[in-house]
């Protein structure tokens, strides 16, 4: 692989960003298709070409000119002056100056970044940061008349293939042949516009649920500011191997909405469907053997509005409370941390039918491909050496070029209907239900921050101590109120990190509590009623603390066992001590005998290995070869079992956190994932088939 040819200004500029991004890729274009202006900022290459004149002029009054004259790390989708005339002629102006100032504003923002995106750099779905406007830019490639693929950005404006991936003192000018438009509508209104999914549409309408997808923002959200009331408080703190980082709280609180719609067409393809009265009578089919009801009057189709009838359950469980915001961000962005020869990336989201789970699972693991292809989403899946349930494809475009993002959510067309039926609750869902502790708040994901780094690089590099500049991503604390369901107390910092490579947590990010923390939040619910063991993955580390965990209903939680000691490993003598050192570094070269002996010690003791699906990954050539440690040989990465008790499906449980080190280290214990797992899963026996350790 040549590198790129970027000038040597940049370099110096953002030399702690640039130089892991160009040792960590394998595949980079070759530099005689990367053009550099040496003596360029990004504000005198627009000056300086007549062909974007208007742009400039528009970002000029923007404001932002200014901004284009300093160092960073941008990227500019620059249209020329034939684009910026096409809008004005849409929107019946006759030039520039027809634009109010909030207008240039608007379109300046929407078409700068403040992190690096070469085409290189640009995969199908959306770009995993937002624009200065804070919205999404979605990705996709076509072949052009010489068979080049080249890069569309929101659906139909083009990168020009031949003056692509323009690299100047700060950044990347990436030339376009349309003005990017982002829509300022609602998810109703956009699903609205797309008469493909006219009955899915009218069965929200029908069942009051559209009316749910309309909030935005929380207006009476307050930043946490400093005691100068102009800039936002900083929590600084140590973590990990001595690591000095800092946290702050969100800047705004924002709702948002995913939705599962099936077209118009596979409904009468599939199921002869073609008015929302049928599509209601098809609900009964599905729900009434489950939940019965037909007598009562929030049965009939004139009640949709009851959360109770049938079309409404089906209507909800097509619907998220989050914005994941783009195909790609369904599950982890570009399979991070996973070990994809191990495990299927998956998640499991709540749904908007009240205490039922969706699972998202992204097909990696050719053997069980079956009915699907590297890279497709499933949702509600399970092919393994038990079940061949082929689930429901998510489509990765909506046909017909319609636009599914909108400023509060998105939506994606779906290969057929979703049912929480018997089928989904008593054998997809009768497993060990993993759940990242980044995806359990749906306000981590709709509000940006799961996933938040500002380039490859950024994974490889951690923040200058005690940094305000966000250089390379942001941690967030959380004041109490932010995540619903959850209460932070004792004026302890609940605190999610940004991911970074070389850390054992899975996924590459995590949440921490520090200072005196009394951290209580509600866990997703359970599928079916029964016995399951609530496990908590997370690392050991000498600097850790001590917490007293309870587990329980609201205002009934009881402590579980004696005190969670997070400094203490795998190999601490009260778990397996020199055992693990002796014989049991490598999980893989253990015999079916040792496995079954170690496993049968280690729940005796109220713990397991790491998953094995989890990796510890140095840098990308680690993630894109499946070559990172894998948890389960790393003696810190653990799973303890914080409770084994009954659980009923349509109940809240909760977790408490309560320091009780106070002065230790730190201070600190560490949250990384979420297991739910059914006693038919854990409670095998010992002569029977052992639960599977990825």
């Amino acid at each position: 692989m040549k590198r790129k040819a970027i000038n040597i200004w940049f370099l110096l500029a953002t030399l702690t960003l640039a130089l892991p991004m160009l040792t960590a890729c394998s595949d980079e274009p070759d530099s005689e298709n990367f053009r550099t202006f040496d003596d360029e900022m990004m504000s005198t290459y627009l000056q300086n070409r007549q062909e974007y004149s208007e742009f400039t002029e528009i970002v000029t009054r923007a404001g932002m000119m200014s901004l284009l004259s300093t160092y960073g790390s941008y990227t500019c989708f620059a249209p020329n002056n034939a684009a910026v005339d096409l809008y004005l002629a849409n929107r019946g102006l006759s030039s520039v100056d027809d634009l109010t100032d909030a207008d240039c504003d608007t379109i300046a923002r929407t078409h700068l970044m403040d992190v690096l995106y070469s085409t290189f750099d640009m995969p199908n779905g959306v770009l995993t940061q937002p624009n200065m406007n804070d919205r999404y830019l979605e990705v996709s490639r076509k072949a052009d008349a010489e068979g080049r693929s080249v890069v569309y950005i929101n659906g139909d404006a083009h990168i020009y293939f031949e003056l692509k991936d323009d690299s100047v003192v700060n950044g990347i000018v990436q030339p376009i042949d349309r003005l990017l438009e982002s829509s300022n509508r609602l998810l109703p209104d956009i699903i609205k516009l797309n008469p493909d999914v006219s009955i899915y549409y009218q069965a929200l309408q029908k069942t009051g649920l559209r009316d749910s997808l309309f909030r935005y923002k929380d207006e009476n959200y307050e930043q946490v500011m400093d005691n100068t009331g102009k800039q936002p408080y900083w929590k600084d703190y140590i973590t990990g191997s001595n690591i000095k980082e800092s946290a702050r709280s969100p800047k705004e609180r924002l709702f948002g909405y995913t939705a599962f719609l099936v077209t118009d067409s596979i409904l009468k393809a599939k199921y002869g469907i073609t008015t929302v009265e049928e599509l209601y009578e098809e609900a009964c089919r599905i729900y009434d053997p489950i939940y019965g009801g037909e007598s009562e009057d929030y049965h009939q189709l004139e009640n949709a509005t009851d959360r109770r009838n049938p079309l409404n359950r089906l209507m909800a469980y097509h619907l998220l409370n989050r914005n994941v915001h783009g195909f790609n961000l369904l599950t982890v962005v570009n399979d991070y941390g996973i070990r994809t020869n191990k495990i299927n990336p998956m998640e499991w989201y709540i749904t908007m039918f009240p205490y039922a789970m969706m699972k998202v699972e992204k097909l990696r693991l050719a053997q069980y491909f079956y009915g699907g292809a590297d890279g497709d989403i499933f949702l509600n899946r399970r092919v393994d050496d038990r079940y061949t349930i082929p689930g429901v494809r998510v489509m990765p475009t909506i046909p017909n070029g319609y636009d599914g993002n909108a400023m509060n959510g998105v939506y994606f067309c779906i290969e057929d209907i979703l049912k929480y039926d018997t089928q989904m609750k008593e054998e997809v869902m009768n497993c060990r239900m993993r759940m990242d502790m980044s995806t359990v708040f749906p306000e981590v994901m709709t509000n940006s921050m799961r996933m938040n780094y500002k380039s490859d690089a950024a994974l490889t590099t951690d923040d200058p101590a005690y940094d305000h500049t966000e250089k390379y991503g942001t941690n967030y604390f959380f004041p109490n109120g932010y995540l619903e369901g959850v209460t932070v107390g004792n004026n302890g910092y609940f605190i999610y990190r940004r991911p970074r490579m070389g850390f054992w947590s899975y996924c590459g990010d995590e949440f921490i509590c520090q200072d005196n923390f009394d951290v209580t939040f509600r866990i997703p619910p359970v599928p079916t009623e029964g016995d399951y063991q609530v496990r908590l993955g997370y690392a050991a580390m000498d600097i850790r603390g001590i917490a007293q965990v309870y587990f329980g209903t609201e205002g009934h939680l009881e402590p579980q066992g004696i005190p969670l000691d997070m400094r203490r490993n795998l190999s601490h003598e009260t778990i397996l001590g020199s055992t693990y050192w002796n014989a049991h570094t490598d999980y893989d070269k253990l015999t079916d005998d040792e496995k079954s002996e170690e496993l049968k010690e280690l729940k005796n003791k109220g713990f397991y290995r790491g998953c094995q699906g989890g990796q510890r990954s140095g840098n990308l050539s680690e993630i894109r070869s499946n070559t990172g440690q894998l948890f389960s040989n790393i003696p810190n990465t653990l799973r303890i079992v914080i409770c084994t008790v009954h659980m009923e499906p349509s109940k809240d449980y909760y977790l408490r956190f309560r320091c009780v080190s106070e002065g230790l280290g730190n201070n600190e214990i560490m949250l990384d994932y979420l297991e739910l797992v059914p006693k038919s899963v854990y409670g095998v026996t010992d002569e029977g088939v052992m639960e599977d350790p990825n």
